[in-house]
Parts: C-alpha cells; structure tokens; sequence
C-alpha cells in the first residue's frame, strides 16, 4: 500500500492504515526504536505509542512523506522514553539542555531532531568537525555526542568551565556560519 493510500485511509480514520503501517515499517520502526531504548519490550511500546500519535495526528497534519514523518515521532518518543529511564537512574539527564543549545544553531520552525537526524546535516557536521582544532573538536563531541555537563567536560579536560562554555559557544557559531555556507540553513 502507498503511502498516499495510507495518509487517506488515516484521514478517513480507518483503522486499516494502522494495520498497514505495522506491516510495512513496523519492523523498521522498531529497531530504530531498540536502537535508543536498548530493548525489545520498550521499543514495542514505543511503536505502539507512534502509532497513536499518528492516528492523533493525521488529519490535521498531512506529512510529505510517512515514513520519514513516522520516523520523526517514533525517535521523539523514544529519546523522551530513555531520557525518563536515565533521570530515573541517574537523578537528571543532559540531553533536553544539549537540544536546546543547538537549537540556537539550528533556529528554524522544524524540531531540532528532525534536523539533527538528516543524512546530509550528518555528513556536513562530520566535516565540520574534521577542520576544528582537536580541543574545541573534543569539546563538541563530548557535550553534543556523548550529553556530558559542562562540569563533567572541565574535569575531563581539565579546564575552568567558563573556558568550556566559551568553546562551545564559539564552536556552535562557527558551526552555523558553516552550515550556511554549504547552504544547510
């Protein structure tokens, strides 16, 4: 079935889409969702509670193309899943404050999850990255890839966290003057 043929059957709030969206990317959908959650039981969940917000969704909504659209919603609800399961054990995650950070890089109307999940924003950060110094590149790659705290990335390195916070606000601009300039923003 078409994604089009899916969309309407959604739109008409025909329960058939579900079962066609299961078929045809649920096991796709799943093991994106293994992928951040680590198990089987929670990325069933998380499909489950895709679809949901699918069926919530559309209409009004009307995505250009599903599967990226289901995509989307499915790694949303997955990383709030995890971030849960990591403030749980841990007393407080880092990454809605690492999203809100590059969010100023970004500063579009899309979500910056979808923007960070681009294959080509992906390649572009990754030669970015390859012409930073190797402490500013450091730096970046433990606050925004490995979600540690600026205290963590101080200790770590063993700067001040003032000259941690300079590094990475100074990359970050870079970074969008960069993406600018391969025409990503």
């Amino acid at each position: 079935m078409t994604d089009e043929a899916i969309i309407s059957l959604l739109e008409h709030r025909d329960e058939r889409a579900l079962r066609a969206i299961e078929r045809q990317y649920g096991g796709a959908g799943r093991n994106i969702a293994a992928q951040i959650l680590g198990s089987e039981e929670d990325a069933q969940e998380a499909f489950q509670d895709t679809l949901l917000r699918l069926w919530n969704a559309i209409p009004p909504e009307r995505p250009e193309n599903l599967f990226s659209y289901l995509c989307t919603v499915l790694r949303r609800i997955s990383y709030n899943k995890r971030e849960k399961q990591i403030a749980e054990k841990r007393g407080g995650g880092q990454r809605a404050l690492v999203l809100d950070e590059l969010a100023e890089v970004t500063a579009d109307s899309r979500n910056v999850e979808d923007i960070l999940s681009a294959r080509l924003l992906g390649e572009a950060v990754n030669g970015f990255l390859a012409g930073l110094k190797p402490d500013a590149r450091s730096v970046f790659i433990q606050r925004y890839g490995n979600q540690r705290s600026v205290a963590q990335i101080a200790e770590l390195y063993e700067m001040s966290e003032s000259k941690v916070k300079v590094t990475l606000m100074r990359t970050r601009k870079k970074l969008r003057a960069y993406l600018k300039k391969e025409g990503l923003l």
